[in-house]
Formats: C-alpha cells, sequence, structure tokens
C-alpha cells in the first residue's frame, strides 16, 4: 500500500529532523550552554505536533484498513516489502529519538541535583549569617520552594 509507505516516510523525515534537535540539545547541555535550550524547546515542540498530526493520519488508514494493533500490524505487513520497510525505518528513528531524549532527561536531573545542592548550601549560609532571635533560636529562612504541579 503506497499510501501507507508514503506516510511512514514522512513521518521518519519528521523523526529524523526531531533525532538533529535532541543531539542539538544534548550538545547544548554537555557544553553547559542552557541559555540555548529554549529556542530549541520551541522547535522541538512544532516538530511534535507535526509527528502527531503525522501519525493520526496514519493511525487514522490503518484502522480503515481493519488493522487494530501491531500483531495485525505485522500480519497486514508481511506481503508488502516496501510498506514493511517504510515501517522499521519509521520505527529505528523513533526509538531513536526516545533513546537520545533519555538520556537528555539523564542530563537535566543532574543538573537539577546540582542546583538543588547549591541552593541548599546557600541556604545554610544564609542562616548562618541571620544571627538568633529574643529567645536564642535561629530564625527559619524562608525558600518560598514549590513542587512542580503543587500550585
Amino acid at each position: 500500500m503506497e499510501e501507507f509507505a508514503a506516510l511512514c516516510r514522512a513521518e521518519t523525515d519528521l523523526a529524523t529532523r526531531l533525532v538533529a534537535l535532541l543531539e542539538q540539545e544534548q550538545q547544548w547541555l554537555i557544553q553547559r550552554q542552557e541559555n540555548k535550550l529554549e529556542a530549541l524547546a520551541d522547535e522541538k515542540s512544532a516538530v511534535l505536533d507535526q509527528l502527531a498530526q503525522q501519525s493520526a493520519l496514519r493511525g487514522k488508514l490503518l484502522v480503515g484498513l481493519g488493522v487494530q494493533d501491531k500483531d495485525t500490524l505485522y500480519i497486514w505487513l508481511a506481503d508488502k516489502p516496501e510498506a514493511c520497510q517504510a515501517w522499521l525505518a519509521l520505527e529505528d528513528m523513533v526509538g531513536r529519538a526516545q533513546g537520545i531524549n533519555q538520556l537528555n532527561g539523564g542530563f537535566v536531573s543532574e543538573r537539577l541535583t546540582e542546583v538543588e545542592g547549591a541552593l541548599t548550601s546557600l541556604r545554610a549560609a544564609a542562616v548562618s549569617t541571620l544571627g538568633y532571635d529574643r529567645e536564642g533560636n535561629r530564625p527559619d529562612v524562608v525558600t518560598g520552594r514549590r513542587l512542580l504541579g503543587s500550585a
């Protein structure tokens, strides 16, 4: 089925663009150039939106053909070498993007841990310079810390 193969190739092209963006993100994370990441995040978001649209088109086509899950898809692809090749290329590129994204997430988590450690040190230093209250106790430092999603 040529339409399926064409949709997979278009989706693979988008996934390839995403991989390039993720690789750039990784370089900037390694080089500690976090200030460049915001513009890149907007580009990634745009590519991810396009990928979602392309995937929806492919999904709609497959549902129309009676293909409901991955097992049925592989049975359907068995006698369609061009479509099978396009699908495998797409799976490969998406897997590559997921792997790079997971690694980048690890870099971000590591950096957040470093920042939290630095903030803890700064807070401790601030407490030590505040002196004592009337009862001879050290005052609490207001941190203003709030966990993501807690608002």
